[in-house]
């Protein structure tokens, strides 16, 4: 669907279950990347609520993918624009990778083309990124991908062991590179 050198991003489907259910039920990933409460849910049922999302009426706000290689078409995350405006032209955007493929520049590739995606097929005039101040390798990346630190708020999130800052980082179109 959408790809780079070695990162292509394509729909999400059933059969990603069972290699995304490792990051699904990752307590600490959990964490970083969720709002809700951890569910412990088996692969088979995972796949179920799975295969509801997928069948239900699309969601103009919410564009997910799953993430894989190029070379051999392994699943390396999912990512996604979500919280999509049209009216005022912007959406979040969001990352997870598997353990595996954390540290190898998978990440950036997957957010410039989120950004592709959402600036060029979207019409977004801005992204926004959130994460835990904490969460370094996040802040980093977004930094790397021309996003702009803009606030923090304070204490907004749980993170398991108590509560912790958000750090909210912008990138506008005419910031984004092609």
């Amino acid at each position: 669907m959408f790809a780079s050198e070695r990162v292509r991003l394509r729909p999400i489907v059933p059969d990603d279950a069972a290699v995304l259910y490792e990051l699904w039920s990752d307590p600490e990933t959990h964490l970083l990347t969720d709002e809700s409460p951890l569910l412990i849910e088996s692969l088979p049922a995972r796949r179920a609520r799975l295969e509801r999302q997928l069948q239900a009426e699309p969601d103009l706000s919410y564009a997910r993918f799953t993430a894989e290689t190029i070379a051999d078409r392994t699943v390396i995350g999912i990512c996604s624009l979500w919280g999509l405006d049209a009216y005022n032209q912007y959406g979040h955007l969001g990352i997870s990778l598997l353990p595996a493929a954390r540290t190898r520049g998978y990440g950036r590739e997957m957010v410039r083309l989120l950004c592709h995606y959402g600036f060029r097929f979207r019409n977004l005039h801005r992204i926004e990124l959130e994460t835990l101040a904490t969460n370094t390798g996040m802040r980093k990346l977004a930094e790397s991908c021309g996003f702009v630190l803009e606030g923090i708020q304070r204490e907004q999130a749980y993170d398991g062991d108590g509560f912790s800052d958000i750090v909210l980082y912008g990138l506008l179109r005419q910031e984004w590179s092609r």
